[in-house]
């Protein structure tokens, strides 16, 4: 095996390791009784695609491109830069939910007795 391709599982395996980490994180922020916190990563995360939007757009802008051109090419790059928020965003409303059925749960059964 090359050391080329042993980099590239190496790499491949810190960053699954990453995403996994990331994942882990904001299921344990999402769990916390305040809600603030399960909303920084998805914020983070939203603040990076528009950045990229934002310097495609720029880098764009320099070369003589029509105007349509690089507005598509910039809601592409927003578009895929999104696909994180949304996951994180998904685990956040997943986990909120969860606790507010708990809550719900708990204040019937107090009404119960």
């Amino acid at each position: 095996m090359s050391a080329s391709a042993v980099f590239f599982v190496v790499f491949l395996v810190l960053l699954i390791a990453a995403c996994i980490g990331f994942i882990v994180l904001q299921v344990k922020l999402s769990k916390m009784d305040s809600k603030w916190p399960g909303l920084v990563l998805p914020a983070i995360t939203l603040l990076l695609s528009i950045a990229a939007a934002m310097n495609v757009f720029a880098g764009s802008a320099y070369t003589g491109n029509n105007l349509w051109n690089i507005i598509l090419v910039a809601s592409v790059a927003f578009l895929s830069e999104n696909v994180s928020t949304v996951v994180l965003a998904g685990i956040y409303l997943y986990q909120r939910d969860k606790i507010k059925r708990r809550a719900e749960l708990a204040h019937m059964s107090v009404q119960d007795l």
